[in-house]
């Protein structure tokens, strides 16, 4: 039964996966430019109409847009994603190189997001008409509407610029050691934004859930029962603990999303950065890469989450077997 269930679970994600590689493929053939602007930057318009053409054929680009994209997808599952036009390097290892530091930045921003917001939505929402319910109403929607590089703005000119207590971009001090405290300095900024970026969502989300859960049948009872507040709260919390979780899955790929805006503002050397580097010299094998890593990563968040899930509650636990 497990077997048949992680087994579903792969072919919808391996199916995810082509499509997203699918629709990426054609969106990047459709932009313009070529790949010779990869290997030789501004002097690429320089180059003749043979050589460019000379060009496109050893990168395959002169055969149809389907054949292009079996063979891309063929060589991809045997674990070859290409040489980087740019860099001249495999692609796999380029995307190697950057990928524990977005996981990074996204890994403590997701743990700080998850824990802030369930404090936050857990008594917002028991203290329906308060100062805390209303004020967290109106920060999730001023911070929902504030881009996250206008916010990383705001904090480098404070804190780097006026104050100097923080680095304003990079991941390492140069005068420094490379080491874990000068690491954790760098990543402050960053992570401040994505955090404020999505900890207003999360916490309403869960917010709203919790005034469900207050105001429903069951909870009447146990209150005109005498049942403990403590084991009342408790109950609510596991009720609305699931469809937050929930929520945090579908919304996982909004985080990769804001790393990009964010590794490029602070210099911040990971995937996101790179994807904007590539896209700008139009290095369409390390773009494509790019999009496969990160979807891989965001499936696997989504597995990991479906069996948190499964364990909290019983009743999907016994489909999830069947």
């Amino acid at each position: 039964m497990i077997a048949k269930w992680l087994g579903k679970r792969l072919i919808m994600g391996t199916f995810v996966l082509i499509i997203v590689s699918f629709l990426s493929f054609f969106i990047l053939q459709a932009a313009p430019g070529n790949p010779a602007v990869a290997y030789y930057g501004g002097n690429a318009q320089s180059l003749t109409a043979a050589e460019q053409e000379r060009i496109e054929k050893a990168f395959g680009l002169d055969k149809p847009i389907i054949y292009q994209y079996g063979t891309w997808l063929r060589e991809a599952v045997q674990g070859n994603l290409g040489y980087s036009a740019k860099e001249g390097r495999p692609v796999l290892t380029i995307l190697l190189e950057r990928l524990p530091n977005t996981l990074q930045l996204v890994g403590i921003t997701l743990f700080i997001v998850v824990l802030i917001s369930i404090w936050l939505g857990l008594h917002a929402g028991l203290n329906e008409g308060t100062l805390l319910d209303r004020g967290l109403s109106i920060f999730s929607v001023a911070s929902s509407a504030v881009p996250p590089f206008w916010i990383g703005i705001v904090l480098i000119i404070v804190f780097s610029v006026q104050l100097g207590w923080l680095p304003s971009s990079g991941m390492n001090d140069i005068r420094g050691d490379g080491g874990l405290i000068d690491r954790m300095r760098h990543l402050v900024l960053p992570v401040i934004v994505l955090v404020v970026s999505h900890v207003g969502i999360f916490a309403r989300f869960l917010q709203d859930c919790v005034k469900v859960e207050n105001s429903s049948y069951y909870v009447q009872v146990a209150r005109a029962n005498g049942v403990a507040h403590r084991e009342i709260r408790s109950a609510i919390l596991r009720n609305s603990i699931i469809p937050y979780l929930n929520y945090v899955g579908v919304t996982i790929p909004s985080f990769f999303g804001g790393s990009i805006v964010v590794e490029s503002l602070f210099g911040w050397s990971g995937l996101g950065q790179l994807l904007v580097k590539s896209v700008m010299v139009r290095d369409f094998s390390v773009l494509m890469g790019g999009v496969l890593i990160i979807g891989v990563v965001v499936i696997l968040c989504l597995f990991v989450i479906d069996i948190i899930m499964i364990v909290l509650n019983p009743k999907l636990k016994r489909g999830a077997w069947q």
